[in-house]
């Protein structure tokens, strides 16, 4: 006979198929499914505290009624789909323990994956505004030797941030004897992190151009670079799908880069300038990161390459457009970028 388990204790069975690896990665992973389901639910303004021993606790206002919530408190070690039924899942599983409140009420309490709803879910009215709070640490079991990070912490915050310009995440660190603060919101989005970098690493009389952009079609593209000729620069390329990086590229890097070309190898034509261009040379005078949404296939088990060709034709053309529609009235800016990829 075949036992079936429920979610949560599926989850516990098996964490790796859940969160990836069993160490601080897969606890940013596990934060993860609730931010983007923060994202999904139009929930921008978050609030994490890290206290001491591996405490942390989240705190939002949820835009739904007061009953909707409670019934995913109700259902949760069922399996559903919808917003916040996994990611509210795999903390009651792989927590040493954990408490949700709503409207500062507790509703339920788990230890290692057993959970109990309080009687006090019953009494809560149906409120327009539900304001969650969530306290756990993550089990020792599962999660061995992991020490939690504020800084590690605050790398996925503020990835997050700059990928959906809508978000404000709040980081609070009381674990230490000094009490930390940071707010991670980026209103114009990668655009920002790149004026960021260009300020820091380049002198104010290096040559570069920045150039940003977001496009919608049945996937949403944003792109923010800086072209940089200085001697000593050292390039830099980000590129994420849905939120998680893709290290090893794939059809959004390639994408951009055939764009580019395509672009630089036109204008070099017209001026009757042989010009030939490798992906490695143009990479090297590159401050680039972008991001796509949607429907997206990966190569590989990693999920590290991406591999949905559209997203390559879409974003080669928008990134072809992009650069014509800049350069019409920079002739100069032209000819400089030609010359130094020509006399590279």
């Amino acid at each position: 006979m075949i036992k079936e388990y429920n979610v949560l204790e599926h989850i516990r069975m098996r964490p790796a198929m859940y969160i990836g690896f069993l160490n601080h990665l897969g606890y940013n992973e596990l934060i993860s499914y609730f931010i983007e389901d923060f994202i999904q639910a139009e929930i921008y303004d978050i609030t994490f505290i890290l206290k001491k021993d591996n405490r942390l606790v989240m705190k939002w206002i949820s835009p739904e009624r007061t009953l909707f919530n409670t019934e995913i408190i109700k259902t949760i070690d069922q399996y559903k789909q919808g917003q916040f039924y996994l990611s509210l899942a795999g903390i009651i599983a792989l927590t040493e323990y954990s408490t949700i409140e709503i409207n500062n009420l507790p509703v339920l309490q788990s230890e290692k994956g057993n959970f109990k709803i309080l009687d006090n879910i019953q009494h809560i009215d149906n409120e327009e505004t539900c304001r969650w709070t969530i306290d756990f640490i993550p089990d020792k079991d599962i999660f061995k030797d992991l020490i939690l990070s504020y800084r590690v912490l605050n790398n996925l915050f503020r990835r997050f941030s700059f990928l959906d310009s809508n978000m404000k995440i709040k980081s609070i660190d009381e674990s230490g004897d000094e009490q930390q603060i940071n707010i991670f919101h980026y209103p114009a989005g990668l655009a920002e992190i790149i004026d960021d970098e260009v300020q820091k690493r380049l002198p104010y009389n290096s040559y570069f151009f920045t150039l940003n952009f977001r496009k919608k079609t049945e996937f949403s593209y944003s792109v923010a670079f800086a072209f940089a000729d200085y001697q000593i620069f050292i390039p830099k390329i980000k590129m994420y799908a849905n939120y998680k990086e893709t290290i090893l590229g794939g059809s959004l890097l390639d994408g951009i880069i055939q764009g580019f070309k395509m672009f630089l190898k036109e204008e070099a034509v017209k001026r009757n300038i042989e010009l030939n261009i490798s992906t490695a040379r143009l990479k090297k005078y590159l401050l680039l990161y972008a991001s796509v949404q949607g429907e997206l296939t990966f190569l590989g088990s990693t999920r590290w390459k991406l591999g949905t060709p559209k997203v390559q034709t879409e974003i080669k053309n928008f990134m072809y457009e992009e650069l014509k529609l800049y350069f019409a009235n920079n002739e100069d800016k032209t000819i400089h970028i030609i010359q130094t990829l020509q006399h590279e």
